[in-house]
């Protein structure tokens, strides 16, 4: 669950990191070309920098599984820095994206049919979006995150859920027959969402998660939008290199 939760909000992150840059002044063609250029390289090199802070956050999680599979430290102790982890490194790649902070649901968001929980806190660093309106990003996206009790932050997701009609995690119905089976220790968190992570998108990706320690993430994403921002981006690109 752990997994599942995390993934999918870091990958949300990078999708916003990618696509984030500042609105600039009314210049010439070459001028605006130039900063535009400037501005991808900028971004393709802030990307390499999150995705090596990935891959050294992946490394510290993989040594504390192992000093938890040897029986070097408790599940317990093993979990407090699994959380510790996550949330040094979370944090770090949030506060690197330059996307507009979110403090609730746009419009479009809610005619989706998503709500936003009571009784929780949200989480300034992490909640953040793109707009459609805004040229420079072109899709819809929001992250809200949230912070609270676990059992306000469960019964909040499972509501929310219900009330948009997004179901269980193929995943996460797998990990919890596998801890059924060959684990004592229940599953903590929950993940809702309408798309197979790394498999298959719907037209608007949405998901709901849980995680251990009861943070509660909302994201919604515009795949539709996003992939043509990106063929947009790949054509001015192949447009630059061959005039």
């Amino acid at each position: 669950m752990k997994t599942i939760a995390t993934n999918t909000f870091l990958l949300t992150l990078i999708v916003l990191l990618g696509f984030s840059c500042h609105e600039q002044p009314e210049k010439t063609e070459t001028d605006k070309f130039e900063q535009e250029l400037q501005n991808f390289n900028q971004t393709m090199g802030e990307l390499g920098q999150t995705m090596d802070m990935m891959d050294a956050m992946q490394q510290e999680v993989d040594m504390v599984e192992q000093q938890r599979s040897e029986g070097q430290i408790s599940d317990e102790q093993a979990d407090k820095l699994l959380n510790e982890i996550k949330q040094t490194y979370g944090r770090a790649i949030a506060r690197r994206s330059k996307s507009n902070p979110a403090s609730g649901l746009p419009t479009w968001a809610r005619e989706l049919g998503l709500t936003e929980p009571a009784g929780l806190m949200l989480d300034p660093d992490y909640s953040q979006m793109t707009s459609a309106d805004n040229p420079s990003e072109g899709f819809n996206s929001i992250m809200l995150v949230y912070s609270g009790s676990y059992q306000t932050a469960m019964a909040e997701a499972e509501r929310i859920a219900k009330a948009a009609g997004i179901p269980i995690s193929k995943d996460y119905e797998q990990a919890i027959e596998l801890s059924q089976t060959y684990s004592s220790t229940p599953i903590k968190g929950i993940a809702y969402m309408n798309f197979d992570p790394f498999i298959s998108d719907n037209d608007i990706n949405i998901s709901i998660t849980v995680d251990e320690e009861g943070m509660l993430t909302i994201s919604a994403v515009d795949i539709r939008q996003m992939k043509r921002q990106v063929s947009r981006g790949d054509q001015e690109i192949e447009n630059s290199e061959f005039p």
